[in-house]
Formats: C-alpha cells, structure tokens, sequence
C-alpha cells in the first residue's frame, strides 16, 4: 500500500551513549589518580578513585 505501510526500522535513531564517559577535544587530569591511556587509537582518562572523571577525546 505504498511507503506508509512498512513499520520503521527497530532501535533508536540516535547513536548509542558511550557508557559513563565525557567526550572532550583537550583531555585533562582531573584528581591525582587519573590517568591517560591510549585504546585501540582513541585517548582515554581512567580513574579509579572516582569513575566519573572518564573522559575520551573525540
């Protein structure tokens, strides 16, 4: 019966949140427990002591 007639795709047609991470364009050390590693090309700031400083440039 023409395109009114198909259902939309499954899903969101936003892309998926990365999981507890801040994506910023100058990564900084927030505490003196965070630390800058590099993951399959991307930079990361992990922190132990308080998980909410994880960052990602990008």
């Amino acid at each position: 019966r023409g395109l009114l007639a198909v259902p939309p795709p499954p899903g969101p047609l936003l892309p998926p949140l990365l999981a507890g991470l801040k994506t910023k364009t100058a990564l900084r050390r927030r505490c003196k427990d965070c630390y800058i590693v590099r993951r399959r090309g991307r930079l990361y700031v992990c922190c132990k002591s308080n998980p909410r400083h994880k960052q990602r440039k990008g």
